[in-house]
């Protein structure tokens, strides 16, 4: 998730400097297509037509931006989850991708067996049912903390996908 990454310290530089270009994102066709983008984004990822590293990137971004364009005008000026959130994102997302993403390659075969583990009983939640969940939840601004949770959902379920992917392959 770099690029998602590299959106979400360039939300948090524009909203922590006031930039004149903040009121851009709240037009309401910006956002918009950002939704439109993740939805695109969310499709061809089900269809298999992306990688999930692409989609997930690609799913991420549209709804950050999205997410701030639509809640922004409905809370109140200076709303710290504004300032807060897209550094929490950077840091989790920065954090998965370095400690378990990069080095899924060396993990010991209980580490192996314990992730397919994991990938069994999580199955239920299959990544594309957590995005349209943070999808969904973009829509309840008036449930404020739901759409933070469901994107973390989100980003510690791809990264275990990834994980998985990455350590199934053959050597």
């Amino acid at each position: 998730m770099p690029i998602f990454i590299i959106c979400c310290v360039l939300l948090t530089t524009l909203v922590q400097t006031q930039s004149l270009y903040l009121p851009l994102l709240n037009i309401e066709w910006v956002w918009m297509a950002g939704v439109g983008l993740a939805g695109a984004f969310l499709l061809a990822g089900c269809l298999k037509k992306l990688s999930s590293s692409i989609w997930h990137d690609g799913f991420s971004c549209g709804l950050l931006w999205a997410w701030y364009g639509y809640w922004e005008p409905l809370f109140s000026k200076g709303s710290p989850m504004f300032h807060v959130f897209p550094i929490y994102y950077a840091l989790l997302c920065s954090w998965m991708l370095w400690a378990f993403i990069h080095k899924s390659t060396q993990f010991d075969q209980a580490s192996r067996d314990a992730l397919i583990y994991l990938q069994h009983y999580l199955s239920r939640f299959d990544t594309c049912l957590v995005a349209s969940l943070v999808l969904i939840s973009l829509a309840l601004p008036e449930h404020y903390l739901l759409y933070p949770i469901a994107m973390t959902l989100f980003v510690i379920r791809s990264t275990l996908q990834r994980c998985l992917e990455i350590v199934s392959q053959p050597a």
